[in-house]
């Protein structure tokens, strides 16, 4: 069943208050009052600019969920099956930072209109993926609807982002953080070991119950990784989509079996919902062993030696 969305305690965005030193989290008040920061790069992500040209924040640049942040295309290990969520090369990521005028020294906000934070976060995932500094890149706590129930400005004004053609100026991201993402092998192995009995909740599964049980079916075969748990990303949220106080969104994941300490690998469809769990869990709740999945059942169901369970 979906969690209550009432919150009764202290939100994990940074406020205010935090000044030059916030968190992954932002909250609005924090945005409004470094707004003008001549530091500050605004990215509204969204699957098209529908949104974006009927609102964003000023200054902002539009960020392409799947052609930026998530690439369409073909895996070897996967072979003929169409793939919408594979993670683009570190040097596809740096040209996209210099398309949205981000560069060296500059702090990123990511926000999005519709996403529940979720597309936001992938992008702020993948920067995180190639090393960009951890403390120059957030998310804005419920994005540009959180934005505007505060009474936030917002445009229709594209404003093309300055160049800066220095080279010294261009962001060199780094190698894979590994840390940050698991791959196939590594969730074999954790399924081996959450499936035993008494095996710890290391995977946990964030789509809705009917992929879960493979009668939404979205690869090749449906159904779970074996031994994943299942609870909705968006039970993390509240009604207005932000983030539940860490308090509130570990009894969540408690009340449905999951000990969040426990917690290795999340996945989804293709990385994006899983990008939020992990957010939530290690960046959020400080738990630094959890890592995203970003293949999940895209990868996962379309590889026929991959075990599947459906109930």
């Amino acid at each position: 069943m979906p969690a209550s969305r009432g919150s009764t305690s202290e939100s994990p965005a940074s406020g205010a208050e935090t000044g030059d030193r916030p968190g992954p989290l932002v909250s609005v008040d924090w945005l409004k009052a470094h707004l003008r920061d001549p530091d500050l790069r605004l990215v509204q992500v969204a699957p098209t600019r529908r949104a974006y040209n009927r609102h964003h924040l000023p200054g902002a640049s539009y960020g392409n969920l799947h052609r930026e942040l998530a690439l369409r295309g073909h895996a070897a290990e996967t072979g003929a099956a169409e793939r919408e969520w594979l993670v683009p090369s570190g040097d596809q990521v740096e040209s996209t930072l210099r398309q949205w005028g981000v560069h060296r020294g500059d702090r990123l906000v990511f926000y999005d209109d519709v996403g529940l934070n979720r597309q936001a976060i992938r992008g702020y995932w993948l920067l995180r993926l190639y090393r960009f500094p951890r403390d120059r890149v957030h998310v804005l706590d419920g994005g540009l609807n959180a934005w505007r129930r505060a009474g936030g400005p917002t445009t229709t004004r594209v404003i093309k982002p300055t160049a800066r053609f220095s080279s010294s100026a261009h962001i060199e991201l780094g190698d894979v953080d590994t840390s940050l993402i698991a791959g196939f092998e590594d969730v074999r192995e954790l399924s081996r070991t959450a499936s035993a009995a008494n095996g710890p909740t290391s995977i946990l599964d964030v789509r809705t119950p009917a992929e879960y049980v493979g009668s939404d079916l979205r690869a090749a075969r449906g159904g779970h990784i074996p031994g994943a748990r299942q609870r909705l990303f968006s039970d993390l949220l509240t009604d207005e989509g932000t983030f539940r106080p860490v308090n509130e969104m570990l009894a969540i994941l408690r009340s449905g079996g999951v000990e969040p300490g426990e917690v290795r690998a999340t996945y989804c469809q293709g990385g994006v919902r899983a990008a939020l769990a992990w957010f939530a869990l290690h960046e959020l709740a400080g738990f630094d062993r959890v890592k995203s999945y970003a293949g999940s059942w895209e990868e996962w169901g379309n590889r026929d030696d991959a075990p599947v369970e459906t109930s």
